[in-house]
């Protein structure tokens, strides 16, 4: 089942901030431009902060970096919808990970099958894979992000 299959693509974040600096970087965005072009909704993860800070007159950190991806998409004539920050909990983490992905899923009006995970983070994975959301694993390596690269090109 190819990514075409997937009209929600949810990437971590920390995947395109890893790529940002990477030789397979510009051949990702432009491959994740050419997807929202064609219809596939993609949303980025990230944790949410321990702390927001003020704006006035500076540029939250969190904020920036979502500009800087944003902006870096726009380039390649793509964009993403936005990222939705994952609510951090020390005893409850577990719940709030699967309760993000269902608020994800029901903002979206998708199934699990329409939907496709891209992380780094082995808990965050398995609370998709529960849901039947199919998953792609990535290393924190450069190899992480060219397999990524290939479980997006069209299968044919």
């Amino acid at each position: 089942m190819g990514i075409q299959d997937h009209p929600l693509l949810i990437v971590s974040c920390k995947v395109l901030v890893q790529a940002e600096n990477s030789p397979h970087g510009p051949a990702l965005f432009r491959r994740l431009a050419k997807l929202t072009r064609e219809g596939t909704h993609l949303l980025l993860t990230a944790a949410e902060p321990d702390q927001w800070f003020p704006t006035r007159g500076k540029e939250d950190s969190v904020l920036g970096t979502q500009g800087r991806l944003q902006s870096r998409l726009q380039e390649v004539g793509g964009d993403f919808d936005g990222i939705y920050y994952v609510p951090r909990s020390m005893f409850t983490q577990d719940r709030k990970r699967t309760a993000a992905l269902e608020d994800i899923l029901s903002r979206y009006k998708s199934e699990p099958h329409q939907a496709r995970l891209v992380s780094q983070s082995r808990a965050f994975l398995k609370a998709a894979e529960r849901l039947q959301i199919q998953t792609l694993a990535l290393s924190k390596d450069d190899d992480g992000i060219e397999r990524f690269l290939e479980a997006l090109e069209p299968k044919e």
